[in-house]
């Protein structure tokens, strides 16, 4: 029997079951519906969702039921990535993926294999999303704690740095992210001190 919104919603946010994969298990195959519809509504971001998942330990789950739930992030990841109006953001949904498989590695992987008009606009807007948090050391999103904060960045940072610059580049709105981007993968002084450093007159 689907479960009423707002019982769902303590259903899946609550972080102290006892069980908590079997808690998941009970209610993934309505959960995973209403968010791919973009119904699942989480006070602060999508990451928030990733950490439910995170905590029911899907991953070692017998593996038919690990490979379900892999394979469902991985369409929808996809889907979305193709998309040119997804139901949730694609930065909100990288959050997701990443909090709740610990990477974010294998969702960027994704989405450099997809070289086309659509994941270049969703990458845009992710850099215009992601580019405060990132110019500031941090994860754009809030972490589950400091060490998958510091891993999770890296890898974002990584990535960008070397793979948004060249999709990036033809798009003529994208100057001032290009320089972003740049700052994002130097430090210190390097960074603050650059003409392109907001704030800067250049």
């Amino acid at each position: 029997m689907p479960l009423a919104p707002d019982l769902l919603r303590r259903t899946w946010d609550a972080p102290d079951w006892a069980d908590q994969g079997a808690v998941l298990r009970r209610i993934l195959p309505q959960f995973a519906g209403l968010l791919v519809g973009g119904e699942v509504k989480p006070m602060f971001g999508m990451y928030e969702v990733g950490r439910s998942f995170a905590r029911g330990h899907w991953q070692l789950w017998p593996r038919r039921q690990s490979s379900a739930v892999r394979e469902f992030l991985h369409a929808w990841w996809a889907h979305s990535l193709l998309d040119p109006a997804p139901a949730v953001p694609v930065h909100e949904l990288l959050a997701l993926c990443a909090e709740a498989s610990s990477t974010a590695v294998p969702w960027l992987a994704v989405w450099e294999s997809l070289d086309n008009e659509v994941p270049d606009r969703h990458l845009a807007e992710a850099v215009t999303a992601w580019e405060y948090g990132l110019l500031g050391d941090q994860l754009p999103w809030d972490a589950w704690d400091d060490e998958d904060e510091s891993g999770l960045r890296g890898e974002l940072t990584t990535w960008l740095v070397r793979h948004a610059p060249t999709r990036l580049h033809t798009r003529e709105e994208c100057g001032t992210l290009l320089h972003r981007i740049r700052l994002i993968g130097l430090s210190g002084p390097a960074r603050w001190e650059d003409p392109h450093w907001p704030g800067h007159r250049y």
